[in-house]
């Protein structure tokens, strides 16, 4: 509507220029406003409301620092999983499709921590220097790396969630070679 009322201005005739000019601002500025601050926030029409959930990983009695943590949603759902990634006192704070919260529901968790070791830097003919080959290896037990046998749920209200977990003793499983 405000756009129609933007094209009949710069269309009037008997405007003089300062006046078109002066109507013209005023409507832009006003569907500028409208499109940018109208409450729309870009986000998906289906996403359910998010409710703030807190995630602390520890590992033999210590946090656990640049673990990603995917909460998988036990029902069906638009929206199935959460992600976040541990700071260097073992917590995150999850987020559904880059928003932040998590839907309300039951939650499998998972924690992994993969880390490539052996990598070296290549300088490509464009000047980047680049990190290749390596091994990746897992630093979390097994059994937390997978929905179907993770051991960790999490219920979360409409009052979020905080809650902490152990993954156990430390490990470092072989997962990979990376190619050069």
């Amino acid at each position: 509507m405000l756009a129609a009322a933007l094209c009949a201005a710069w269309r009037t005739p008997n405007q003089t220029t300062t006046m078109r000019t002066l109507t013209i601002f005023t409507l832009s500025i006003a569907l500028l406003l409208q499109a940018g601050c109208g409450g729309d926030d870009g986000r998906p029409d289906d996403l359910p409301q998010l409710y703030p959930v807190t995630i602390t990983i520890i590992q033999s009695g210590n946090p656990l620092e640049d673990a990603l943590i995917t909460l998988v949603n036990k029902t069906p759902a638009t929206y199935g999983t959460a992600t976040g990634t541990t700071d260097a006192s073992g917590i995150a704070r999850l987020r559904t499709y880059g928003y932040n919260g998590v839907p309300a529901g039951d939650y499998a968790v998972v924690v992994e921590k993969r880390v490539t070791e052996g990598q070296t830097e290549r300088t490509m003919p464009d000047g980047a220097v680049i990190l290749v080959g390596g091994q990746l290896f897992q630093y979390v037990e097994a059994q937390f790396t997978q929905e179907s046998s993770t051991p960790h749920s999490l219920t979360v209200t409409n009052r979020g969630a905080t809650e902490t977990f152990d993954v156990g003793e430390p490990v470092r499983v072989f997962m990979r070679a990376i190619p050069e």
